[in-house]
């Protein structure tokens, strides 16, 4: 089957080189793109109401199978890798190194990572990467190596560079970034979010796409799906029911308010929460140079895992570090379904860390007087990765989906009191915002 791509970059550099070196003091902050494709359309079976029989008998062959017929996947992890090779040479960025679980594909990057999905990518660069670039080869590779022909949730973000001059197109300036998506997207939006006068956090996502679909049988649709991490059918969730014959999607409301159903095949509940940091120790950034005679790469990685205690933060993950030469570290932790991700250019010119985590957070068993147990594992969280920098500033976003208006008034108080004070550090902004099936809540801090 042929694949009418965008024309070819020349072939990427020998991998784990770096492409941004050449512009001198490094640019830390990411460029982070999230594309969600829509789940495979199916048709309406014919069922018999009165039976209750889980089994459908489709009229007709069914979308996942005529795809199957035209030699398509239904799933972005069996693209080959030389086709991934490619789209990231575009962005100007190479494979270091890849770890998987039984649900997602990690790869590590010459500048940060990418994370594939049955039916989503996250790709995050850094650097003078040309991220954007990527978008035309995903939707077409998607397109024609696994049938998805919609995109059914966008989301592009980044904090304000540190050396805006020396980024290329589309990425010298926010309007050019929005313009780029624009011609892609018919339902974006942009927002700028801060202080402009210090650290500004850029957003641009889509409306969910629902146009395109008629999942009018959602147990088919959980069957055919069976085992991919988005439309998991564990005892823990409830995920639909059926009246009169006909399957309905209905929630599960535990104990500590966390929902987790599935709308469109996606995981209703989806969190996310990154930690942006600046202006960091320097002697909490001894570890992220190169030793005497000592291994880089991977084996240099576990050694700076172990001694900044970076390993304590999730120590049953599947963890891929790697360490730079002269300096500079990055990682990415699988646990399930879930990921994090760190970041980190040590030099005092530029220093900058990020960290990011998609991984729920598992709820402290002693619960402050005023505190909820899930609300204080992320602010013990944020405390651990803030200690291990110690960065001058600091900004934290935390995303959390909402399915109905009820959950979203639990959302919104969560997310308010995740994002407290902490010690050593005085709160700039708290700044919530509510978005179509997500809220977020930005918080920016500085040493005292």
């Amino acid at each position: 089957m042929s694949c009418d791509l965008p024309p070819q970059p020349t072939a990427p550099p020998p991998s784990g080189a770096n492409y941004s070196a050449e512009f001198g003091c490094f640019e830390g902050p990411e460029k982070l793109l999230e594309i969600w494709f829509s789940p495979t359309p199916f048709t309406s079976a014919a069922h018999d109401p009165n039976s209750d029989s889980d089994e459908s008998s489709p009229a007709t062959p069914n979308e996942s199978q005529i795809n199957l017929s035209l030699g398509f996947s239904n799933d972005l992890r069996t693209v080959d890798r030389h086709l991934w090779d490619t789209m990231l040479a575009t962005v100007k960025c190479t494979v270091l190194s890849v770890v998987s679980s039984a649900h997602v594909d990690a790869y590590l990057l010459s500048e940060s990572s990418m994370f594939v999905f049955p039916h989503k990518i996250v790709l995050k660069t850094c650097g003078t990467t040309t991220l954007l670039k990527a978008v035309p080869y995903i939707l077409e590779l998607a397109k024609t190596r696994c049938g998805y022909d919609n995109v059914y949730r966008l989301f592009y973000s980044r904090k304000s560079f540190m050396f805006p001059d020396k980024q290329p197109g589309p990425h010298r300036s926010w309007e050019e970034e929005v313009g780029y998506l624009d011609n892609h997207f018919e339902n974006g939006a942009s927002y700028v979010i801060g202080n402009t006068r210090a650290e500004e956090w850029y957003l641009y996502l889509t409306s969910p796409d629902v146009k395109h679909h008629n999942l009018t049988n959602m147990q088919q649709l959980m069957k055919e799906t069976d085992g991919l991490s988005w439309m998991s059918d564990t005892e823990e969730y409830s995920w639909c029911n059926k009246i009169n014959g006909k399957s309905v999607i209905n929630t599960t409301n535990s104990n500590d308010n966390f929902y987790s159903t599935s709308v469109m095949g996606y995981r209703t509940h989806d969190e996310t929460i990154e930690i942006l940091m600046t202006d960091l120790n320097p002697k909490a950034m001894k570890p992220f140079y190169h030793q005497d005679n000592e291994p880089s790469g991977l084996v240099g990685g576990k050694r700076v895992d172990e001694d900044t205690g970076l390993d304590l933060l999730y120590p049953e993950a599947n963890v891929d570090s790697f360490l730079f030469e002269p300096c500079g570290y990055s990682c990415n932790g699988l646990v399930d379904d879930g990921y994090y991700t760190i970041h980190v250019t040590p030099e005092p010119a530029c220093s900058y860390a990020s960290f990011e985590t998609t991984i729920p957070t598992k709820p402290v068993e002693l619960v402050g007087k005023n505190g909820n147990g899930r609300e204080e594992a992320i602010r013990k969280l944020i405390r651990q990765v803030i200690d291990i920098f110690q960065p001058g500033s600091f900004t934290v976003t935390y995303f959390s989906s909402h399915f109905h208006q009820d959950q979203q008034s639990d959302n919104i108080n969560k997310l308010v009191r995740s994002v407290d004070q902490f010690g050593g550090y005085k709160r700039k902004d708290k700044i919530l915002h509510e978005f179509e099936g997500y809220d977020l809540i930005f918080g920016h801090y500085t040493k005292m």
